[in-house]
């Protein structure tokens, strides 16, 4: 093959390289990602995964480490810090939370953002955590940001930032593996792994 038929070979290739990037963009409809979000998890609403957490509130710095399980809209989640031992187990539905662990009595309360903070000292948003780590935010226009294979990149959910850094494919499907939320000076950076889950078509015994 002479230089010019190299060349031309050569341009064919990138040409493909650039036509399939572009092909892996999926056009998406506002609201697709959470419509689609949410009928997955009403078929599989008891679910589980484990992580680290790192938290950030401008002068200090510590990290988290977690076992959360659900069951519909109860949540049970094991928090431990990952040096000095200390834990706390954690469980919520919609108006109601209770917290007991290291260092503390039993705390009750509505929501579980305040009394996590009493407990470990530091502002983590466990109940949109909740959401977040499914990949479950709202879409409006202007606040989504999709990757090129249709999986949330960036989203503003006031007055969090989310950043999605990567997925992971569990079983077929796409499950957040590393994401980080920000509201100065706060920044939560979360890394996810041993994902698990059952079908159970939204019926809960």
């Amino acid at each position: 093959m002479n230089r010019s038929g190299i060349a031309r070979f050569v341009l064919l290739v990138v040409m493909a390289v650039v036509v399939g990037a572009c092909a892996v963009r999926e056009q998406r409809p506002a609201g697709a990602w959470m419509d689609e979000r949410q009928a997955w998890f009403a078929l599989h609403s008891v679910w589980s995964v484990s992580g680290r957490a790192a938290i950030r509130d401008g002068q200090r710095g510590g990290q988290i480490a977690f076992d959360w399980q659900a069951r519909g809209d109860h949540h049970r989640v094991h928090l431990r810090t990952v040096t000095g031992g200390r834990q706390w187990f954690l469980e919520f539905e919609p108006g109601h939370a209770e917290l007991e662990g290291t260092d503390i009595d039993r705390l009750v309360g509505p929501e579980p953002n305040a009394l996590v903070e009493a407990a470990v000292g530091w502002a983590i948003p466990v109940m949109e955590l909740s959401d977040w780590i499914r990949g479950l935010v709202a879409e409006t226009d202007g606040q989504v940001e999709f990757a090129r294979d249709g999986t949330l990149r960036r989203v503003s959910l006031d007055p969090w930032d989310l950043s999605y850094q990567r997925f992971d494919d569990v079983e077929g499907q796409l499950m957040p593996a590393r994401l980080e939320a920000e509201s100065p000076p706060y920044r939560v950076r979360v890394v996810l792994r041993a994902w698990d889950w059952q079908a159970t078509n939204g019926q809960l015994d």
